[in-house]
């Protein structure tokens, strides 16, 4: 590649033009002399700048970099809006030392690159020269960072030669549940339960430790009178009792394209994975058991209900699974379109071309992608309608390259997925509490929603739920405003037209609390 000029080198040769140019109006021999001498000091530099970039990578300038555990915001992951340490080296074995500067990583999903403590790094000749990079994440998710991007100075700072370090490195951004500390909260459901847990009920009658004692009124069972207490107070008397209790919850989250809008950690699929990892948290903590089931016109993903830190990184696998979906039922590129773009990736990634005669490679590019796709990313599951689309979505997948998920779902499908995911955890014959995650938007009627509740109710399930808050962001102009004020009264009619139709059958509908952003203090050590 070319070098390009600096700040530097375009000042001096805007400076130098202007110089000689005025000189050359004004007739004035010794500027024309001057501005000159400099524009050839200037093509000096650049040709000796040229041949920069083949020599250090004739010399092997090596690259690589890893996520700083210490410094990560959970067990060695990252957290949004936490920073995280990248720490590098690089391993120069020429003979003379080299400044980069303008270290840039090549990273997408809004992840930002804080100051660097460096403007330029001087690497010694034969020797492994380290950096650190800060970044942030804003919202939960898998971040591939592609490579590293550098511009090699070359004589007098006036020109420098781009240089790139193709190196994936795949960092989890786990949700801030993972970086908060556990605060236990007791939910109080009068449920049947499994055996004994953290989570506290009241029931009348005989049990483990005394609640209150309280006078007879209409409904309570003969078993649960006070005998000796009515006999001293001269009225009948009542006992309740509070015993541990292990409780079973269900989470389902709508992960559909109505979630999907919005900036990274302003979206209301970053709000359902905040909360499901909140909630999951504090239910494994209390000692309950915790399922997930994620929605996009089906089930994508499914969590049995279990209990125990394992199932906690489980349910943090599935969630994040919910933001790198690049099957073909729920995306909008074809699979001849995924490889093309997979072949443009490849040809900047990569540095090979196959689509340099027009026409696209596919037996070669398809080899090239089966070589770099490791064991375990070559046996994830994806849908395609061709093979070719497998492998070529697979690695998608795998280096995190974004595919346009789509943006609606068939007509009833979004219904006839909450339905299955519903039968699905209500399927156990022991009660449990099913809470759903949904803007409801795209869903025409809440009859099959009505009908499934119904059949939770007779079963001793509880269903509940929860509703995305809108985000308001500050509007720049009149139209903005009328939008947002228009699409925030969509929003309020939906909801109250869903806590109507479902509360009627015993459904708490109910908009959910905003998310605390966590900050570095709350970060494990």
């Amino acid at each position: 590649m070319l070098p390009v000029p600096s700040s530097l080198g375009r000042v001096s040769l805007m400076g130098l033009v202007g110089g000689l140019l005025l000189s050359l109006a004004l007739g004035w021999a010794p500027g024309v002399t001057v501005a000159g001498a400099g524009l050839l000091l200037l093509a000096s530099a650049f040709a000796l700048s040229v041949p920069l970039g083949r020599r250090v990578r004739r010399q092997r300038l090596e690259f690589a970099w890893w996520l700083d555990k210490g410094a990560a915001g959970a067990a060695g992951a990252a957290v949004p809006d936490i920073p995280f340490s990248l720490r590098c080296y690089v391993r120069h074995r020429g003979e003379l030392p080299i400044v980069l500067e303008q270290v840039r990583p090549l990273v997408g999903g809004g992840v930002r690159l804080l100051a660097p403590r460096r403007a330029s790094i001087r690497v010694k000749p034969q020797a492994r020269t380290e950096l650190s990079l800060t970044l942030v994440a804003p919202s939960a998710g898998r971040v591939v960072l592609h490579g590293l991007a550098v511009v090699l100075r070359g004589p007098l700072g006036l020109f420098g030669v781009p240089l790139y370090f193709p190196n994936p490195l795949s960092v989890r951004v786990l949700p801030r549940a993972a970086a908060t500390r556990p605060r236990l909260r007791a939910a109080i459901f009068d449920r049947v339960t499994e055996r004994a847990g953290r989570s506290g009920r009241r029931r009348r009658g005989g049990g483990t430790e005394l609640y209150e004692l309280r006078q007879l009124v209409p409904g309570d069972p003969f078993r649960s009178i006070a005998w000796k207490a009515s006999a001293r107070r001269g009225t009948w008397m009542v006992k309740e009792v509070e015993e541990e209790v292990q409780q079973t919850r269900w989470l389902l989250l709508d992960v559909s394209g109505t979630m999907r809008g919005g900036e990274p950690g302003q979206r209301k699929l970053d709000y359902a994975l905040e909360w499901a990892a909140a909630e999951a948290r504090r239910a494994l903590d209390a000692g309950d058991r915790v399922g997930l089931l994620t929605l996009d016109g089906r089930v994508l993903a499914h969590v049995a209900a279990a209990e125990g830190g394992k199932q906690m990184l489980r349910i943090y696998d599935a969630l994040l699974g919910a933001t790198e979906l690049t099957d073909s039922d729920l995306t909008q590129p074809d699979d001849d379109e995924v490889l093309r773009i997979v072949a443009r990736y490849v040809r900047k990634q990569d540095g090979v071309d196959y689509a340099a005669r027009g026409e696209l490679d596919t037996a070669g590019l398809l080899g090239h992608l089966a070589r770099s796709l490791s064991s375990r990313s070559s046996r994830d599951e994806v849908v395609a309608s061709t093979a070719a689309g497998v492998l070529a979505r697979r690695f998608c997948r795998a280096r995190g390259i974004p595919l346009a998920h789509r943006p609606e779902l068939p007509l009833g499908q979004k219904a006839a997925s909450f339905t299955q995911a519903l039968a699905i955890a209500g399927a156990r014959g022991l009660p449990a509490t099913l809470t759903l995650v949904t803007d409801f938007d795209g869903l025409l009627g809440a009859d099959s929603l009505v009908g499934a509740a119904r059949g939770l109710r007779l079963k001793a399930h509880r269903l509940e739920v929860v509703w995305p808050p809108l985000v308001e962001e500050p509007a720049t102009s009149r139209l903005e405003a009328d939008l947002a004020r228009v699409y925030a009264r969509r929003e309020r009619r939906r909801f109250e037209w869903m806590r109507r139709s479902l509360g009627a059958v015993g459904v708490d509908v109910r908009q959910g609390p905003r998310m605390r952003r966590a900050t570095a203090g709350e970060a494990k050590p």
